[in-house]
């Protein structure tokens, strides 16, 4: 079947879409593994050298402390073999001699006696009057010896002819028949000797091996320029990769301990040998990416032509069925998704064209029913009217009823909060009874005695009367301070509370005040019941909102669980408080009967109450939900369980969101 020319040029232009875009996915792909592969070998590569460089820097370690002790050792075979401290002077002199220019491990060496005075001394190369000593680091390093009595390693020492570096060495030399020590053998053993060593890594392997004192200092390069040049190698340079010249390199490190004296030897590579060493196999695995490329591209041309042939087909039947033949079918090959297409394509045709022939017969029993409905609706439009009338007039006769009964309830809940105010009245009233008649009584004693103290006085006082009076009058003011005291914490306590409940005045408060005050004016009734009240508070929560509210609320709870939760039982009741953020979660728990399940989803309705006509108005709770929702802008939610007590729980902001007109 051919298509027209502008057909064939948009599926040409799907082709190449489809080919380019896997061959883009291919690419981005194989250069995601290209670039991952190259990181990987550089990786591999950076550790293994590392790794190489530590084994390096170990055995250069060993090998330097294998020498130094060497060169030691020669010094303390010498003596041995020679019986060197039995010699007269003179041939001490000549040993020495013969032992600095028969071996290349020492610049000089000197030999002073017990008492410190320089007996002798011989250089590699200088004449004795050319040798000059460091007589400061000699002086401390014949102190360590005759204080100890064991050879000692030194600082650094640079040498005045060549100026090289070296290391002070002090061995003692003692008699092999009272084993006293009789002289001291002051040295410089010499680093070239360690440079031939660091040349030899750096022939032999590519590596820069050299010796770092803690100071810093190169003292042992293959490079004996850098020595001489006194260059440092710092710890900071190690940690940033940067090597001894500068250049970015592959540290490594291994400590060398010489008496008490740190050394570092360190090994470094440059990064650019690492990168030559890399670049084999970068180069193997870019040929294998470009192999597979040019593979992805031939997939990807031969996925497109098996894609857009099926669609060529598709597109022209769809044509000619948009131009209204509904008689024509695809030739469908193959069992993939195009091809299963195809014969939903086929099938289409043949539902469209049994579909047209039923909405035809259909549209003609349409208009008759239209004619039905017509008539139908001016019926119902007439009966709509007659309806809106009499929804409006028992609309009226509703909005009467709801006024009345607002206004009812509207009065009921102040009665129920004034009762409560009377019943906290009555309880303080019982409170304040004992305090102030504790003082009374004690008052009219004091009184009666101080009148008979009088009496006594004019006729001679005796001193035990007085003692007695005054005990009496120590006890007597203590009773009234501490009977006064707990009537003026009760009145202020009273008084707060009062004043919070009958104005809902917005102030800062301390959460633990509220909740004490609400308890203490509840005593009576508390103890009355045998209730026990556990706070677990936190005395710093500060609130910005309405005490009176959160008081009634914290009222209307308590009493609630003592008629209801106990029936004047004995139980206990838990008041928890913390901080979420900026609200307060309030919990008020008790270990009661519970409430039913039926009840619970009724429990903050008006006027719902389960003790009907035996005291209860049943406008407690719901007091407390418009309390809550309303005026301090929070949450409550219940959850009880019978016979397992019953919690409310209270989300309220710490700050109250600005409240219209408070009710009255």
């Amino acid at each position: 079947m051919r298509l027209p020319g502008e057909l064939m040029f948009s599926f040409r232009r799907l082709q190449q879409e489809l080919t380019l875009s896997l061959i883009m996915l291919t690419l981005v792909i194989l250069l995601v593994l290209g670039v991952a592969g190259v990181w990987i070998i550089l990786q591999s590569q950076q550790l293994l050298i590392r790794s190489t460089q530590e084994q390096v820097a170990q055995r250069v370690s060993q090998e330097v402390d294998h020498l130094i002790s060497t060169s030691t050792r020669d010094v303390r075979l010498m003596k041995r073999l020679t019986g060197f401290d039995r010699r007269p002077l003179a041939e001490q002199q000549q040993l020495l001699f013969d032992f600095v220019h028969g071996q290349d491990g020492f610049d000089y060496l000197a030999l002073y006696g017990r008492n410190g005075d320089l007996q002798y001394k011989v250089h590699r190369q200088l004449p004795r009057q050319n040798i000059v000593l460091p007589a400061t680091e000699h002086q401390v390093a014949l102190n360590s010896v005759l204080d100890t009595g064991s050879h000692y390693y030194g600082g650094l020492t640079y040498d005045s002819l060549s100026g090289e570096p070296g290391l002070l060495l002090a061995i003692p030399v003692a008699s092999l028949e009272d084993g006293l020590l009789e002289q001291v053998i002051v040295g410089s053993l010499r680093f070239r000797s360690l440079w031939q060593i660091m040349a030899r890594e750096a022939r032999e392997t590519g590596r820069e091996v050299f010796l770092v004192t803690n100071d810093h200092r190169v003292i042992a390069h293959p490079n004996p320029s850098m020595v001489l040049s006194r260059r440092e190698f710092t710890p900071d340079q190690a940690s940033k990769g940067i090597g001894l010249a500068g250049a970015t390199a592959i540290i490594a490190e291994a400590p060398l301990l010489l008496g008490d004296r740190q050394y570092r030897v360190v090994a470094e590579q440059p990064m650019v040998s690492i990168m030559q060493a890399a670049k084999t196999y970068a180069v193997v695995l870019l040929l294998a990416l470009v192999l597979a490329f040019s593979a992805a591209v031939a997939l990807g041309y031969w996925l497109s032509r098996r894609i857009t042939h099926p669609l060529d087909q598709l597109v022209a039947g769809a044509r000619q069925m948009a131009s209204g033949d509904l008689n024509t079918q695809i030739e469908v090959s193959g069992h993939n998704e195009l091809a299963l297409l195809g014969r939903q394509f086929n099938s289409m045709c043949e539902q469209l064209r049994d579909l047209i022939t039923q909405l035809r017969d259909n549209a003609n029993e349409l208009e008759i029913e239209i004619d039905c409905r017509r008539s139908a609706e001016l019926s119902l439009k007439e009966l709509n009217r007659e309806l809106e009338q009499r929804v409006e007039e028992r609309t009226r006769q509703l909005s009467d009823s709801l006024r009345d009964l607002e206004m009812a309830q509207a009065t009921l809940v102040q009665s129920e909060k004034l009762a409560g105010l009377g019943a906290l009245v009555a309880g303080i009233a019982h409170e304040l009874n004992t305090p102030i008649g504790n003082a009374l009584m004690m008052a009219s004693t004091l009184q009666a005695r101080s009148t008979e103290l009088m009496a006594k006085a004019h006729h001679g006082l005796r001193r035990s009367d007085l003692d007695s009076y005054l005990s009496l009058v120590v006890e007597g003011c203590e009773i009234l301070n501490a009977s006064l005291s707990q009537s003026t914490r009760l009145i202020a306590s009273f008084k707060q509370v009062a004043v919070d409940q009958t104005s809902y005045q917005r102030r800062h408060f301390s959460l633990a005040e509220v909740v004490e005050e609400i308890v203490l004016s509840m005593a009576p009734a508390i103890r009355h019941q045998q209730l026990r009240v556990h706070q677990q508070l936190d005395g710093e929560v500060q609130l910005d909102s309405f005490p009176g509210p959160l008081g009634q609320i914290l009222l209307n709870l308590i009493n609630n669980a003592m008629v209801h939760a106990f029936d004047g039982e004995a139980g206990d009741f838990w008041i928890t408080a913390s901080v979420s953020g900026d609200s307060l979660l309030l919990e008020a728990r008790d270990n009661g009967k519970g409430i039913p399940p039926a009840d619970i989803s009724k429990i903050f309705d008006p006027f719902f109450t389960s003790r009907l006509g035996q005291g209860s108005s049943g406008l407690g709770l719901n007091i407390v939900y418009n309390l809550v929702k309303g005026l301090l802008g929070g949450e409550i939610t219940v959850s009880s369980a019978q016979g397992q007590g019953t919690c409310f729980t209270l989300q309220i902001p710490l700050v109250a969101p600005v409240a219209v007109e408070p009710p009255q």
